[in-house]
This record gives structure tokens, sequence and C-alpha cells, in this order.
């Protein structure tokens, strides 16, 4: 009797320890494609390139101290060996207040890049990333290029953006 009991005991406690969780899986989708040409460059990041910039570097305008250098991104080439910023994450992001359903929530990074052409030419621009989190996704929603609007999630699509300087 004390054996059927224990077997009935460990078939119950099996069950529930093998009952799936109902909870909903959270895909994340943040990494970004850059690339940055001009009329007659169509690969500004690649150093190997006359008049293409020799260094790329990120810095974060959230952090506790301004112009923190970010970690973690690459120059990748395509498959076309287009140079392009590979950025999937490392700057602070803060929570923008908004007044829509608790199920999305809305973040932002900020932060500088500073493309070097040579020891006494450079240009930093600015970028804005907006984030969009639901129990289902956190994904890149919108991105901004020194104040213009140059890119908008399409859900499925990978987020590539080229910018012309």
């Amino acid at each position: 009797m004390k054996l059927k009991i224990s077997i009935l005991l460990s078939a119950i406690i099996l069950l529930f320890s093998c009952q799936r969780d109902q909870e909903e899986t959270q895909s994340i989708d943040q990494v970004l494609k850059l690339y940055i040409k001009n009329s007659t460059n169509p690969d500004l990041l690649n150093p190997k390139i006359k008049g293409s910039y020799t260094s790329a570097s990120l810095l974060d305008l959230l952090g506790p101290k301004d112009s923190l250098v970010i970690t973690g991104y690459s120059l990748l080439k395509d498959s076309d060996t287009i140079t392009y910023l590979d950025y999937p994450a490392g700057a602070i992001r803060l929570k923008i207040d908004s007044l829509s359903n608790d199920n999305e929530q809305i973040y932002y990074s900020l932060f500088a890049l500073k493309l070097t052409k040579s020891a006494t030419s450079s240009d930093k621009d600015l970028i804005k990333i907006e984030y969009k989190s639901t129990p289902s996704a956190f994904q890149i929603s919108k991105l901004w290029y020194n104040g213009e609007l140059k890119f908008t999630k399409i859900p499925g699509q990978p987020n590539i953006v080229t910018i012309v300087k």
C-alpha cells in the first residue's frame, strides 16, 4: 500500500514539474546595422578607401559622465564587402513616461558617433534610438540621426539604416 501511495505521489509531482510555462517569451530585436556613404563613396566606414573615415567611436550622452565610451559595437562587412557599424547594445536606456497602456513601455538611448578622418578632422553626429518594450517583444522602434528621423521599424524587417553625408 505504501508503495502505491509513493508511486502515485511521485507521478503527481512529476506531472506538475513537467507543466509548461504559460508566460510568453519576449523576443529581442535591438541589433542595428548602420551604413554611412556619400554620393561618391558607398563605404565611408572603410578606412582603406581614400576619403573614408579612419575610425568610429560611440560616446554615451546619458551616462553619469558626459561622453562615456560605449563598447560592444563592431565594424563589420556585409556580403557585398561594404563596411557597417554593428551596434547590438551598450548605451544607457532611459524610460519615457507615456500614457500608453501598461503592457507597452518606451525607452531611449542618446549617443554621439565620432567619425575621424585624421588627427585634425572629425565629425560628431548625434544618434537617438527609441525602443518599444511589450511582453512579447523588445525592439528598436525609431532612430534619429542629427535630429532627423531616419528609421521607423517595420515588423519582421532588420534594423538597417543608411546615412548619406
